[in-house]
């Protein structure tokens, strides 16, 4: 077996063929793309849905789709959401539909450029109209029933991030409800959010036009015995030996896609070094086991003190006092919590439920107990004011 450029890839999206596990989420997208059902995937950032429908998209262009990856993330305007949907369709590489792109730019006031493999948006001297606006996102948003008219070839549509659409207006999941509901079989749609709050609003609440419109998708931690089984069998391609260390440390990652990656990459930068007369720890290339995977986790710690730091620093007292104590194994709520912070239980209350409805550090199942989204940020918390 070939051994992997990049065996524990952490910083950017895994490639379909590097995917652990997600066996069931992608036989649901496989489905619902058969069943052209639209699906809703939520789960917390870094927790691996890009690299999910990374590998859900190569699985329908092996059987023929269109696929486009629209990123919403940090939009702003009607403009510029028409602006990211250019982008994605202009990735085609279709000149037949780079001709129709550029004449929807020229109605935004946007001239769309070759620059390498993406593209370049420059603005002209005119301040597109309201009405302009409005009209190329209608024939923008209607790209996969206008090219399905012609080729019968059905194209994915995946919007990451898509909970940042309500930033850029309040009623645009209107708009594009309007248009949706008309492609049939041209297209299907996957929402795909890291903001559970949001993305129930726009889908749960009966108020919203998208009400009931896609199916739910939860993304969850990774089973632990298949993290355990894949990276053994990447360690054993590399010809390296954790040294006792792997499993250790998949009981620290909990699932967490890019922690697991993160820390199997920092155990392989150690063994790599050994292999070279070096070491990448303090403590040296002596300690093994359990000790070794302590060592790789304070490194790990080291290299996200500071954005554990700013998390930290941008919470309120309450909910710093919340995740106090689920780091340290106490009920964050409790009488025990409210006087060890100063404070009132009410108010722990009250900022568990907003950690619990943001979804980004504090997680459950049903009624079950919290915990940390990220394993990392809860040993840093537990551990605040230690420098690692």
């Amino acid at each position: 077996m070939a051994t992997r450029l990049r065996p524990f890839p952490f910083e950017t999206p895994i490639a379909p063929d590097a995917l652990i596990d997600r066996r069931a989420e992608l036989a649901r997208l496989s489905e619902a793309a058969a069943e052209r059902v639209h699906v809703r995937l939520a789960g917390p950032r870094r927790f691996g849905k890009t690299s999910l429908l990374l590998a859900h998209a190569a699985g329908l262009q092996g059987t023929g789709w269109r696929t486009v990856h629209v990123d919403m993330y940090g939009v702003t305007s009607l403009a510029e959401v028409c602006v990211r949907i250019a982008s994605s369709y202009s990735r085609l590489r279709d000149n037949r539909l780079k001709a129709h792109l550029d004449a929807l730019g020229a109605r935004l006031g946007m001239s769309l450029t070759p620059a390498g493999p993406g593209i370049t948006f420059g603005p002209r001297q005119q301040v597109p109209t309201p009405e302009a606006t409005q009209t190329a996102a209608a024939e923008l948003l209607d790209l996969p029933l206008t090219l399905f008219e012609k080729d019968k070839i059905p194209t994915l549509v995946v919007f990451d991030e898509f909970q940042d659409l309500l930033s850029a207006g309040p009623s645009l999941d209107g708009l594009l409800r309007s248009h949706v509901q008309y492609h049939g079989d041209a297209a299907v749609y996957v929402y795909a959010g890291s903001q559970p709050s949001l993305m129930r609003k726009l889908f749960s609440d009966r108020e919203r036009p998208l009400y009931g419109q896609a199916e739910p998708l939860e993304l969850g931690p990774l089973p632990a015995d298949e993290v355990l089984v894949e990276l053994a069998e990447r360690f054993d391609e590399l010809g390296e030996d954790p040294a006792g260390a792997l499993s250790p440390l998949m009981t620290t990652a909990a699932g967490h896609p890019q922690r697991t990656m993160l820390l199997a990459h920092l155990l392989h930068r150690e063994i790599s070094a050994r292999a070279l007369g070096s070491t990448t720890l303090p403590e040296g290339d002596a300690v093994e086991g359990i000790a070794l995977a302590d060592s790789v986790v304070r490194r790990a710690l080291s290299m996200t003190n500071e954005a554990h730091q700013a998390v930290w620093d941008g919470l309120s007292s309450g909910k710093k006092a919340v995740l106090a104590a689920l780091a340290d194994g106490d009920s964050p709520t409790g009488t025990t919590t409210a006087r060890r912070f100063e404070t009132s239980r009410a108010t722990l209350q009250s900022a568990l439920r907003e950690l619990g409805k943001e979804g980004q550090h504090i997680t459950r199942e049903g009624a079950g107990p919290w915990r940390y989204v990220d394993p990392l940020l809860a040993l840093w918390v537990k551990g605040r004011g230690r420098t690692y």
